[in-house]
């Protein structure tokens, strides 16, 4: 065999070894935080955000863009 395909193999070896091993850390990752809440996201706030605005400017009184 020549030293350019002992390489390719070695090289797929390690992907094949890499991917498995980081799968298997995500897999335990989700299970641990899946029943955790941190109270992120979840409620989204209909109305804008109160910010100090300059003078003369205000908020639209309707919607500009029409959902469908």
């Amino acid at each position: 065999m020549s030293s350019t395909l002992i390489d390719f193999l070695l090289c797929g070896l390690a992907y094949i070894l890499l991917s498995y091993f980081l799968g298997a850390w995500t897999k335990s990752r989700r299970k641990q935080s899946s029943g955790s809440d941190d109270g992120m996201g979840g409620k989204s706030e209909t109305e804008p955000p109160v910010l100090d605005l300059p003078p003369g400017v205000t908020w639209p009184k309707q919607e500009l863009v029409e959902s469908e």
